[in-house]
């Protein structure tokens, strides 16, 4: 049994998230540290970085997804997760092997993201059909996807 399915596990992750999302951001680190030392998951270390990431603390986030991935290279969150705050950091060129990676593992099936990322990068670098390439392949994979219509929108701009 996954320890999301066992009822107090589950409670406390949906907690944690409610607060995560609340902008409780103090006590929602402080609840998926609890729940990592009960019992590690690739998911929680993401999360923990993700509030790291919010609070602006973008050095732990960091660690959190290195952690993800050395307990399960195979969860894309956590590669396209650190790609995103090194973004965030404007270390444009480091988070490119990050973003290559999580496009690479055949069980992300969250594909769109990293490449509507890369697609970040490549318009800041001024790379624009790179760019538009990659906002072009998000969308076709998620054309609800709107941060990725609106990348694609900003590179057709930029081209005309």
């Amino acid at each position: 049994m996954e320890l999301n399915q066992i009822p107090e596990f589950s409670d406390l992750l949906c907690k944690a998230k409610e607060h995560h999302l609340n902008g409780k951001l103090s006590r929602a680190i402080s609840e998926y540290t609890s729940l990592l030392n009960k019992h590690a998951t690739a998911e929680l270390y993401c999360l923990l970085g993700w509030a790291y990431c919010l609070n602006g603390n973008f050095a732990d986030a960091i660690n959190q997804c290195r952690f993800a991935i050395e307990l399960d290279p195979e969860w894309g969150n956590a590669y396209n997760d650190l790609a995103c705050y090194l973004i965030y950091e404007k270390r444009f060129d480091a988070a490119l092997p990050w973003l290559e990676k999580a496009i690479e593992l055949e069980s992300y099936t969250e594909k769109n993201l990293p490449y509507y990322n890369l697609g970040r990068v490549y318009e800041k670098k001024g790379m624009w059909l790179h760019a538009r390439n990659c906002y072009e392949y998000s969308v076709s994979l998620a054309p609800d996807y709107k941060k990725a219509q609106k990348g694609l929108n900003r590179i057709y701009a930029y081209l005309n």
